[in-house]
């Protein structure tokens, strides 16, 4: 572990601009993905499989770029965000409420290990803080004034998600939403955010990138893209090969017609709207997911197209 001042050259210029910003840090990693542009991706402990499902597209789609990905290391989407960052291999900040020795939640202590190797690991508490109440709505500032933008994707009314975002307004930060059914809990936040803050509605990251590009500060850099490269060159895993078409049937059709897009929809609603036997639901779904149409989330259904 080592210490870092706010008087040190290295020390994150965005993060010397927040009202307090923290005199001294303690961190595990490489210090350097600072330097490059930092996006917060936060959300609710709580998270839909649309929310996992939306987080990871994103840092997908922005791991065309030399951007660092950062996160509070807990539950949900933070998790989801971290471990997306590294499956694209993106750099990725883990902020912590407590110190860099006692992780918080222990279920993560192999993550943070595996973000202290290949990213990096900060806090502004002792090496053996204990997290409270307290800390870490204190972290959260960190989070957002290191980051040139916040991205909220799933967000209760009250949540720590919010509080970044809402110190990400209060530092002159971008604020990313991805849009939210308004009747979830979990959209409350983002449709709060959406109607009286200013924060811009997002699907992608590249309209992330796109709204970024408008920034002065932006330091941002495409890696070395794979799609330059002529076919003959591109790695097999980059060789997109076509699909064999799949003849859906009347029946297929109907039952995939019954489920909402990125939303979970129980056996027996798509029973009562198909009128088909159990039996042969069951055997259509499992159809319809070898075939990539849905995804069965724990005995609940998710259309994907």
């Amino acid at each position: 572990m080592q210490t870092l001042h706010i008087t040190d050259k290295v020390y994150p210029a965005m993060l010397k601009e927040i009202h307090a910003p923290p005199q001294k840090l303690f961190y595990k990693g490489d210090l350097t993905i600072l330097d490059r542009t930092c996006i917060a991706v936060v959300g609710t402990r709580r998270c839909t499989q649309y929310g996992k499902m939306m987080t990871e597209k994103i840092i997908e789609e922005l791991s065309h770029y030399e951007v660092t990905i950062v996160s509070g290391l807990a539950k949900g989407i933070d998790t989801i965000a971290h471990k997306a960052a590294i499956k694209n291999n993106l750099k990725t900040v883990a902020v912590l409420p407590s110190g860099i020795i006692d992780i918080y939640p222990p279920e993560n202590k192999n993550l943070a290990k595996e973000i202290s190797e290949k990213g990096l690991l900060i806090s502004e508490y002792e090496e053996n803080s204990r997290p409270s109440k307290y800390t870490f709505p204190q972290r959260n500032r960190i989070i957002s004034g290191l980051s040139i933008a916040t991205l909220v994707v799933e967000a209760p009314e009250k949540s720590g998600a919010l509080i970044t975002a809402r110190l990400a307004l209060e530092q002159n930060r971008e604020i990313f939403v991805v849009p939210q059914d308004v009747d979830r809990f979990q959209g409350i936040g983002a449709l709060k955010l959406l109607q009286k803050c200013g924060a811009y509605p997002v699907s992608s990251g590249q309209e992330i990138i796109e709204q970024l590009s408008l920034q002065p500060k932006l330091k941002l850099e495409v890696k070395n893209p794979a799609q330059s490269k002529t076919p003959e060159q591109k790695p097999e895993a980059l060789i997109v090969r076509p699909k064999i078409a799949y003849n859906i049937s009347p029946e297929e059709k109907e039952i995939l017609f019954s489920m909402t897009i990125n939303r979970e929809t129980s056996l027996e609603k798509i029973k009562d709207k198909s009128k088909l036997e159990t039996q042969k639901i069951l055997i259509i779904l499992s159809l319809l997911e070898i075939n990539n149409f849905i995804v069965n989330n724990g005995g609940k259904y998710i259309r994907k197209c």
